[in-house]
């Protein structure tokens, strides 16, 4: 694998009930980059439909001069339908890109809104089941829709145009109590996930700057797929420490680059993950727990369903 640095420092671990999150710090790097938040919010990013709007690829301007980084899974609401990033990309000043995307609401497709960013990005199993998918070479888009679908059957909820972001809007009050309860550590970079004392994932950014624009993001990420309930359990600091230590002396392999950015991912006993990294430092990292058999099952039979429709 490229040599990183990986010296990854985990704190003082948050714990609600049977949630815990153990913020995670790695040392400071400054690179200068540009979110998609900042930059729309300046003026200086554009995100539109193609000339011929197509499902699976948006445009976005970058007229900033510092380079753009879009994350794995951040949600971009309006245009003809919403969509997330399907890849951490690292857009460089001054350029525009078709960028690869995937729906996020199957029962839209008639211009809104011009594009902004939304408050959420995809909950963690449907970020998970893109991974999988992206890795067996299914056919993504349908993963992200039985997923989805899936959601909103858990939470017995139904959007009249099957979007994410509204399922999000539907539990938002409840989100936002049980995320009052994990703060930003200073210097905090990432956060790794525990539910009733299995580690779900980790997530870690360049720096605390980009990490707190998407620290409750993440959070509701998972909590939307979770039962939070009142049952405690003990923290392994140390089982953390030994998930991330694995995941980088796994084997890597190199993935084709849209951007500035070099990909790198990896497969272990205990789940899958992906390295984004510009000038040999870690500009996002992301890993998720192995696929459980049952929801490998769920994914397959909604892929069949929306195959028969």
């Amino acid at each position: 694998m490229m040599s990183l640095d990986n010296d990854i420092e985990l704190l003082a671990p948050q714990v609600h009930e049977n949630l815990a999150v153990i913020p995670l710090k790695t040392q400071r790097s400054y690179i200068d980059m540009l979110t998609l938040k900042k930059g729309m919010e300046l003026g200086l990013v554009e995100v539109k439909e193609c000339e011929t709007s197509q499902v699976n690829t948006v445009i976005v301007k970058n007229n900033a001069v510092a380079p753009l980084i879009l994350i794995d899974g951040e949600e971009i609401i309006g245009g003809d339908q919403n969509r997330i990033i399907n890849s951490t990309i690292l857009l460089e000043a001054n350029s525009e890109m078709a960028v690869p995307v995937s729906c996020t609401e199957k029962g839209r497709w008639a211009y809104k809104s011009e594009f902004k960013q939304s408050e959420y990005m995809a909950n963690y199993n449907t970020r998970k089941a893109k991974r999988y998918a992206e890795k067996t070479s299914q056919h993504t888009q349908d993963v992200i829709w039985s997923s989805i679908n899936q959601l909103e059957v858990e939470n017995s909820f139904a959007s009249p145009t099957s979007a994410m972001e509204e399922s999000y809007e539907n539990l938002k009050s409840t989100h936002e109590s049980i995320i009052h309860e994990f703060e930003v550590e200073s210097e905090q970079n990432g956060v790794l996930i525990i539910l009733n004392g299995e580690i779900q994932g980790f997530e870690i950014f360049l720096n605390p700057e980009i990490y707190r624009e998407f620290h409750k993001k993440i959070l509701k990420s998972y909590i939307i797929d979770s039962k939070i309930e009142n049952n405690t359990f003990a923290v392994n600091v140390d089982e953390a420490k030994d998930i991330i230590s694995k995941t980088f002396t796994s084997s890597y392999e190199k993935r084709e680059n849209l951007g500035l950015e070099e990909i790198f991912e990896f497969e272990n006993d205990d789940g899958i993950g992906t390295v984004y990294a510009y000038q040999n430092k870690i500009i996002h990292m992301s890993y998720f727990q192995k696929l459980k058999k049952e929801i490998e099952d769920e994914i397959d039979e909604g892929i069949s369903l929306e195959s028969d429709t």
